[in-house]
């Protein structure tokens, strides 16, 4: 590969031919005589002092330093920037129909269509910086934002859903942390029971005097016949508490109480058992320590 960079250089023919590192192009440059030409038998160079062939350019080439002033070209002239900047889509054939100039090739890292670092234009490492390069999607932000907010939703679910299946357990609920609450759910719940199995001393222990009175029922004889009766018209009996309310020496708890009755509102019966449901209020005062119902009323 020759080693002489591009340039104009002497062709042995008294003209500057542009050399572009590689070849001869055919680009010329006729420098002014300071005196008449000589004729033209004198002007003919020697056969050794002919134009270099393009293998050693740089033997025929004088020193940059002492090429004579070259003279205005008298035809236009390629800039020889202008191979950088060439635009792709034009046609390959230089100006006037010769050749397209060479574009630097060898050690010299400049790729066809990209100017060389430095030039107007050109980005890091020599590369156009493209003004309508598409600009990247942001459509990953909205769904980085809705990952978030489902995530969101689904720990609030698995923090109050278990909540609220918390406040229900088998037949009733439960009633928090509060030790009275609970032992006032456990009241009711022993109540309904003994209802259900005639448990009279179960009755006993869930009710005050004054409210057995009131139902009339103070005893164990009428309340085991009373039972006997409920027994025998209801069945798949489920209690659910509903709501409770910790007020003074009171506690107000409220359930949600469904059956199978055999009976209508009247007592008379039916022809096969019809599904039931009765809201009760339950009001329990404290009596020696323990939550007792004292009053109890349908909605």
């Amino acid at each position: 590969m020759s080693a002489t960079p591009p340039g104009w250089y002497d062709d042995g023919h008294g003209a500057l031919r542009w050399w572009d590192g590689l070849q001869w192009t055919e680009h010329v440059h006729v420098p002014e005589q300071p005196q008449a030409a000589p004729a033209p038998e004198q002007a003919a160079p020697a056969p050794e002092q002919a134009a270099p062939v393009p293998e050693a350019p740089e033997r025929a080439a004088p020193a940059p330093e002492v090429a004579p002033e070259p003279a205005p070209p008298a035809e236009p002239v390629a800039d020889p920037t202008a191979q950088f900047f060439a635009d792709p889509g034009e046609s390959s054939q230089g100006a006037e129909g010769t050749p397209a100039p060479q574009y630097p090739s060898g050690d010299d890292p400049q790729v066809y269509g990209q100017p060389p670092a430095g030039y107007p234009g050109a980005g890091v490492g020599g590369a156009f910086i493209s003004a309508t390069e598409p600009k990247k999607s942001t459509l990953w932000v909205v769904w980085v934002i809705v990952g978030v907010v489902l995530l969101g939703i689904v720990a609030v679910a698995a923090v109050f859903i278990p909540l609220a299946l918390g406040m229900m357990q088998g037949g009733g609920a439960t009633s928090g942390d509060d030790p009275d609450e609970q032992a006032a759910v456990v009241t009711v719940q022993t109540y309904d029971d003994a209802w259900r199995t005639g448990d009279c001393d179960a009755y006993v222990a869930s009710t005050t005097d004054a409210f057995r009175e009131y139902l009339g029922i103070p005893d164990c004889e009428d309340f085991q016949i009373s039972a006997a009766e409920f027994g025998a018209t209801t069945s798949e009996y489920e209690l659910t508490v509903t709501d409770i309310d910790s007020s003074g020496d009171e506690i107000v708890l409220q359930t949600q109480e469904t059956y199978m009755s055999s009976v209508d509102e009247t007592g008379s019966p039916l022809p096969e058992p019809q599904p039931a449901q009765d809201d009760y209020t339950y009001v329990l005062v404290s009596e020696n320590g323990s939550w007792l119902i004292d009053d109890v009323s349908v909605e």
